[in-house]
């Protein structure tokens, strides 16, 4: 779901904004757009309610990562404001022209594609990743027990 209709607390808010953040702090010649999904009934009908969904465009293609718009989901197990939401996994595509080039997803760790970023970017981006996991992990003693939680 576009990561603007995901942002439903204050909290959710400021975590979308530093996952783009995050995104610049890797890769600065990105710009962001956080409603990459049309509003259409069709579309909506096929996303997926738990998931933040943000796509990030480089105006020239990017020679290092092999394509000029990355389309990442960060997936959750259940509606983010429910007290046992977790993160599931967080899934990437670059594409080129409208062309899919890889696939990236947390379950396997890997890149598969026609092609691939180079190793440096494909370090670069496993380390983004990684940021975003820590900045959706709640252990679960830490957990805010009011009536409101979120992801």
């Amino acid at each position: 779901m576009n990561a603007t209709n995901q942002a439903i607390t204050p909290e959710l808010v400021s975590k979308i904004a530093h996952i783009a953040v995050l995104f610049r702090a890797e890769f600065c010649n990105a710009w962001i757009d956080l409603k990459p999904w049309l509003t259409d009934t069709e579309t909506q009908r096929q996303l997926d309610p738990h998931s933040i969904d943000l796509s990030f465009h480089f105006s020239d293609g990017h020679i290092g990562f092999a394509c000029g718009c990355v389309l990442m989901q960060v997936r959750f197990s259940e509606g983010l404001l429910r007290p046992t939401c977790q993160l599931a996994a967080i899934e990437a595509n670059g594409y080129d022209r409208a062309e899919l080039q890889w696939e990236f997803s947390t379950v396997s760790g890997r890149f598969v594609g026609k092609c691939l970023p180079d190793q440096e970017y494909q370090s670069r981006f496993k380390r983004l990743v990684h940021s975003i996991t820590r900045l959706f992990e709640f252990p679960n003693q830490a957990r805010n027990h009011s009536d409101q939680h979120w992801c």
